[in-house]
């Protein structure tokens, strides 16, 4: 059927104005993106994290300030794990005192029983926070700005410690085990190792995990079988298909950071492949704060390449020497 004459115009009116369009948003979107990159260009990195580190002051002062229960939530779990009976709890996914990981890292938790509670509370706090401080040096009360990260701290989780292996592990590859033998999946950071055929680190990660199975097992057998269908049996966690689609974009991750020698994937990547991925233990992207470039008063230029900084002096101080600088 033809069409009137009319309706051609209204078409092709139609058309123009969608072109148009097109045209003007993109434009806008242009030109927004780059203001915004100027505005990021124009930034002092010291003032940015100096007024960061204001509120992370804040931040650390209000939940100081907290009289909650959940003040070493997490930390009361591993120093009253029994290590003969270490997953005798009711399933619920926030049952206090629930310990959900690996047997040989509930022999290990045991060993510091003999100790009353507020002074193991004590010492696990002091020691996430010189994990804290060792990662994040001058950008230390910036990142605590992020509540998620002083609120892992305050419930006495091991985020900050995995993140703290992570780093360690490009170095000492050993450092693994701690991630594996706690919350496993975020050990997809391994995969950069294979992707750089960096075979000999790989064997001492994973070698170093053998050996401590091997002797925690030799002690009690029958633990390593209770643990996973203890953490299988806890109610409301997320679909196996959730968690196997996080871990695959993770190894994604990690392939492409190795292959073009960026470090920070590693961190990103172990926390997407967290089997409960929640606000909680997204605290590992504290790893993140590693990568950071140590900074002084009027040194903005060095976050610029290296190329345009032309030979200023730079400063990486003891735990710059051990990763690459992103």
């Amino acid at each position: 059927m033809q069409r009137e004459p009319a309706f051609e115009v209204r078409r092709l009116l139609s058309g123009t104005m969608s072109r148009l369009d097109t045209r003007h948003l993109r434009g806008r979107a242009g030109r927004a993106y780059r203001a915004a990159s100027a505005r990021m260009a124009s930034l002092d990195p010291v003032e940015v994290r100096d007024r960061a580190a204001i509120l992370g002051v804040v931040v650390v002062a209000a939940f100081g300030t907290m009289c909650h229960p959940w003040l070493g939530y997490d930390a009361h779990a591993y120093w009253a794990v029994d290590p003969a009976a270490p997953y005798a709890f009711d399933y619920t996914p926030d049952q206090y005192g629930a310990f959900r990981y690996s047997p040989a890292a509930a022999q290990l938790f045991g060993l510091f029983r003999f100790l009353p509670w507020p002074v193991f509370a004590l010492v696990w706090f002091a020691f996430l926070s010189v994990l804290l401080v060792w990662l994040a040096r001058g950008w230390t009360l910036a990142v605590l700005a992020f509540p998620v990260v002083a609120f892992d701290i305050y419930l006495g989780n091991i985020e900050v410690l995995m993140a703290a292996a992570m780093v360690i592990g490009f170095r000492y590859p050993a450092a693994w085990a701690v991630v594996l033998l706690t919350k496993v999946t975020p050990g997809v950071g391994l995969v950069w190792f294979v992707t750089r055929r960096e075979w000999r680190n790989l064997a001492i990660a994973l070698g170093t995990t053998a050996v401590i199975v091997a002797a925690s097992f030799v002690v009690a057998p029958n633990l390593w079988f209770e643990w996973p269908q203890a953490i299988m049996a806890v109610r409301d966690r997320p679909s196996t298909l959730n968690v196997i689609i996080r871990i695959a974009a993770a190894v994604l991750l990690v392939h492409w950071g190795a292959r073009t020698d960026r470090r920070w994937t590693v961190v990103v990547a172990g926390t997407l492949a967290i089997g409960w991925l929640d606000i909680k233990t997204a605290a590992l992207l504290v790893g993140l704060a590693a990568f950071l470039p140590p900074l002084e008063r009027g040194a903005a230029r060095s976050m610029l390449p290296g190329w345009l900084r032309a030979g200023a002096p730079s400063r990486t101080g003891a735990l710059g020497r051990t990763r690459a600088a992103d």
